[in-house]
């Protein structure tokens, strides 16, 4: 097995970029075998590559028949490659012989957990450091079985099959139907198992006054990476409050541009990939749309869209400003902040473009003024 340094890319369906720089273990020799798109609520994308600057393939439906010739892992995410330049992260597939008979059935039932918060969508955390989100997020009423349950620190969490963690706090342990239980409308506290890595280096990135280098050397990248773990999990651990934004500020004859054109989008379908106004938008689409509109041509991805202007502080924001959620160069997500503390933006698939407030429970990381 050999290792090499490289960059590792999400293949969530939420956002368009990577994560960090991190050791990729290659499994090149090994037996096909046959699996099965376990996806069930829409279409799996099939990519050209695990790695940073893949592209949309091909796309698969629920229950399709595949063959993993290459297994690959990626900072500790399984992928397979289906053939030339066709990669699907095995969380979307089911391994094993399609033709094989089915197992006997068991009188074991499986606990499940019901998404209880109303007012936003629940993040399934890669694990009970509440650093790292999956991709994945559960709407409410949203049902899931449990594999496995940990209680860390007064925090029950509970293991979902798709191998993510959720803290009981905004779950309903084996209650499909929410029924007689009041939802949830605010962001509870979580207090996970406090991060092994630690930094004393400011968190707040600091301000440049030109476009970043399209390529970020691997040494700043790590530093970025490792101080934006840091600043997640004391947001997780402690009851924060949301930065002090600028509410005062207008926003200029540009930016209001932009933010009338994004506030135009209420109501559009989350399609991933999607880049049609009133049709379906994605997250950067979005923000593409919204900036073509006031004449600034952005490009079409969260981490190309972080090198369009200047860094700013979350504490001195301006309405048209864009929000960055994830690390410098691995950013998952983003919006357009429109002053007094909210922003617009296409969450994620199932729900419509809309208004959001910043709060410690999905707080931005870093901001970029465009305008």
């Amino acid at each position: 097995m050999k290792k090499q340094k490289m960059t590792y890319l999400s293949s969530g369906m939420v956002g368009l970029a990577g994560l960090v720089l991190m050791g990729l273990q290659t499994n090149d020799a090994q037996a096909a075998t046959n699996g099965t798109v376990n996806y069930a609520d829409g279409a799996t994308t099939v990519w050209t590559s695990p790695e940073v600057g893949q592209k949309p393939a091909r796309y698969l439906a629920t229950n399709q028949q595949v063959t993993i010739q290459v297994t690959k892992q990626v900072y500790g995410q399984t992928w397979y490659k289906l053939g030339n330049d066709e990669w699907v992260s095995s969380q979307f597939i089911t391994a094993g012989d399609a033709t094989a008979q089915p197992a006997a059935p068991t009188t074991a039932v499986k606990n499940t957990v019901t998404a209880n918060f109303q007012l936003g969508a629940t993040t399934v955390w890669a694990d009970t450091t509440a650093a790292q989100p999956t991709g994945e997020y559960l709407t409410y009423g949203t049902t899931k079985n449990v594999i496995d349950q940990k209680d860390l620190n007064g925090t029950t969490w509970y293991q979902l099959e798709s191998k993510g963690w959720v803290p009981a706090s905004y779950v309903v342990l084996n209650n499909p139907n929410l029924d007689g239980v009041t939802p949830i409308t605010n962001a509870p506290a979580v207090t996970p198992v406090a991060a092994t890595t630690t930094t004393t280096e400011a968190t707040t990135p600091a301000a440049t006054t030109s476009k970043p280098a399209a390529t970020t050397q691997p040494a700043q990248t790590q530093t970025t990476t490792t101080t934006q773990s840091s600043q997640q999990t004391t947001q997780a651990t402690t009851t924060q409050q949301a930065p002090q934004t600028n509410t005062t500020t207008k926003a200029s004859g540009n930016a209001q541009t932009v933010i009338n054109a994004a506030l135009s989008q209420i109501g559009t379908p989350y399609v991933w990939g999607g880049s049609t106004p009133g049709v379906g938008l994605d997250c950067s689409g979005l923000v593409q749309y919204a900036y073509a509109q006031a004449g600034v041509s952005l490009d079409r991805v969260t981490t190309a869209q972080e090198g369009a202007g200047q860094r700013v502080s979350l504490d001195n924001l301006q309405p048209g400003d864009i929000l960055f959620w994830g690390g410098a160069g691995a950013s998952y997500h983003d919006a357009i902040y429109i002053g007094g503390g909210q922003y617009v933006h296409a969450p994620q698939p199932g729900e419509s473009v809309k208004t959001a407030s910043i709060s410690s429970y999905f707080m931005p990381s870093f901001a970029v003024r465009v305008l």
